[in-house]
């Protein structure tokens, strides 16, 4: 009888699994709920967002001229849709936002999944657009997303008397409906009586989608006076199409976007406020993420990156230090350097601390450059928890003038007449760079400021120097051992006056004091504070060793696929290889770098003590 029994339960259970695998096949809502995408097969046409059928020809999916998506005159006015909440705009896309067939492709941050024929023209077209177009073009323009802010920030209540905001978006070659999904966030997810305008301006485009069809949109969909398309002749780069956007508008605050963003549920509240409270403040919210081949909206729950850099002005994202974080998770936090997709600032103090450089070419750089004069002329750079926005994270599909690499060494090497610039850092008495340094930024190791020796470890037998991979991150990471090139980027290391032994971004550390354990890097404030002492204490050479001693030395050991990467504590009975520590600059025969003058003779073996 049991186990007549148990071959039922098996068989029923076998049974409900087939069903199951059926469903999950058959029905799109429920691949999303398992997998968070659709299945762009598994979709009837109506449901497709905007495009009636999947037999449609590319590129007349945005701006169809004999088939415009709504076709209405608006009749009236921005002023007079702010000024009565319940009047409409004629326009379904912003009247009936928040009525949104859940069904439809991509709605609520879903992602899209292609198969068969449709995922080759999908890849095709990320090819060429660095982002999948196709996927673009079947979710809604105006599609609702998840709430990504903290718990807490929800419960906020916001006061009504905030200053209005010009939102200034610049574009070049933008796929029409990504640009158009940006302005129907906006508009849809903004309080009216704080949105002053929308500034869209075309930084010489020559995609034919760009030209009279999205005149004819804005003229057709929008109340009058919301919508401002600047056109620049031609093409001046993002600096200059912010500038041209900024001369133009007439709200209280700037917020500059990029042209592939989705605003989230009351964004611009927590800007206002920190910027109401403080008008010399540059105030940024947190990016979210929105996958460029699939326009899945994706957050981290209760997470808030810092951004940094290095000394080739790389620009990466990273964790806010304990001290940084406020009483709660919604209190503001101070930054180091702004992103430059989406941020807020007063229009008054933009222009009183100069605007961007104009000097500057096309794009990079710029946000790392503004972020240094707030800070130093007196200003605030705020991450604001509560304002949150989803941001298509791409390669930019777009060409530089005379190349990228020309662009970026002439904005942040070239020097020209600067004149502008100093007066104004005269005007503001802006601080030395050294106090950023110091008070912003201390992660970042000035290689021969309080330092008994700087340069690169050479192991002398195998030509093999410490190496930090390029590591940018705080958490621990494995210390390497590479082929000598010297570039401090990478293999610059100090012994500091405090007993550190730092690299670019990192320490020096050991976790535990045993043979075999491998050195790594972490962070110097908040990993574990450890300091090497130089000596002759072993080899009848000069080490560098772990205070208090205790007879660890590193050594380097065996070759993997030809690369000589493993680096390990051993006893010093051991006799392990010994490092030299090459102080730069200067000079020694001992090392193929020179160096003129140093504290300690260029050798040494790190010790751990």
């Amino acid at each position: 009888m049991r186990l007549i029994i148990r071959y039922a339960v098996a068989a029923f259970a076998l049974f409900f699994l087939l069903i199951t695998l059926e469903v999950i096949y058959y029905n799109s809502e429920v691949c999303y709920f398992i997998f968070g995408y659709y299945n762009s097969n598994d979709i009837p046409s109506s449901n497709r967002g905007l495009v009636p059928d999947t037999k449609h020809t590319f590129p007349e999916l945005v701006f169809n001229p004999k088939k415009p998506f709504i076709g209405r005159n608006i009749a009236k006015s921005w002023k007079e849709y702010q000024t009565n909440s319940n009047s409409t705009t004629g326009n379904p896309l912003i009247d009936d936002y928040g009525k949104n067939d859940p069904s439809k492709t991509g709605e609520h941050g879903r992602g899209v999944m292609f198969v068969g024929e449709e995922k080759i023209k999908a890849e095709k077209l990320m090819e060429q657009y660095q982002v999948n177009v196709y996927a673009s073009d079947l979710i809604p323009l105006n599609r609702i997303v998840p709430d990504s802010r903290f718990l807490n920030c929800k419960k906020i209540q916001y006061p009504e008397d905030l200053p209005t905001a010009s939102i200034i978006i610049p574009f070049y070659d933008e796929w029409p409906s990504l640009l158009l999904r940006t302005v129907y966030s906006v508009v849809n997810r903004t309080p009216r009586h704080l949105l002053e305008e929308i500034i869209l301006v075309d930084d010489g485009s020559t995609l034919e989608e760009l030209k009279g069809g999205l005149n004819d949109y804005i003229k057709n969909n929008f109340p009058a006076g919301l919508i401002k398309l600047v056109r620049l002749p031609q093409r001046s780069g993002l600096i200059k199409a912010r500038t041209e956007g900024w001369k133009v508008s007439t709200g209280t605050v700037l917020v500059f976007f990029d042209s592939h963003m989705e605003v989230n549920i009351d964004w611009i509240q927590p800007l206002l406020v920190t910027i109401k409270k403080e008008r010399a403040t540059v105030a940024m919210g947190v990016l979210d993420y929105v996958h460029r081949d699939s326009f899945h909206y994706n957050y981290n729950e209760g997470k808030l990156g810092r951004y940094g850099f290095e000394w080739s002005l790389g620009f990466f994202e990273t964790y806010f230090r304990t001290h940084h974080i406020g009483k709660t998770a919604e209190d503001v936090r101070p930054g180091t350097v702004m992103v430059g997709a989406a941020y807020a600032i007063d229009s008054s103090y933009f222009r009183e601390i100069g605007a961007y450089d104009d000097g500057m070419k096309v794009w990079g750089g710029e946000n790392i450059e503004m972020s240094w004069r707030v800070i130093l002329c007196g200003g605030r750079l705020i991450h604001v928890p509560c304002s949150h926005f989803g941001h298509v994270a791409r390669l930019q599909p777009y060409s530089f003038p005379g190349g990228r690499r020309a662009t970026q060494l002439y904005n942040y090497k070239h020097v020209g007449n600067i004149s502008e610039r100093l007066e104004i850092k005269r005007r503001l008495q802006c601080k030395p760079f050294s106090y950023f340094l110091d008070n912003d930024w201390p992660e970042l190791l000035v290689y021969n400021q309080n330092v008994y020796a700087w340069g690169s470890a050479r192991n002398p037998q195998t030509n093999k120097c410490l190496d930090n991979h390029n590591y940018l991150y705080r958490t621990a990471e494995k210390l390497y051992a590479k082929n000598c090139t010297f570039q401090l980027k990478a293999q610059g290391f100090s012994w500091m006056t405090n007993k550190q032994l730092r690299t670019t971004l990192q320490c020096v550390v050991v976790k535990a004091a045993s043979d075999g354990e491998r050195p790594m890097l972490e962070d110097c404030f908040e990993g574990p504070f450890e300091t090497w002492q130089h000596n002759k204490a072993i080899m009848s050479g000069y080490s560098l060793s772990r205070v208090p001693y205790s007879g660890l030395c590193v050594s380097i050991g065996s070759f993997y696929k030809h690369i000589f990467y493993i680096f390990y504590i051993q006893t010093a009975l051991g006799r392990p290889n010994p490092f030299w520590i090459c102080p730069y600059p200067g000079t020694s025969d001992l090392c193929p770098m020179t160096v003129a003058h140093s504290v300690l003779p260029c050798i040494g073996i790190l010790v751990r003590i």
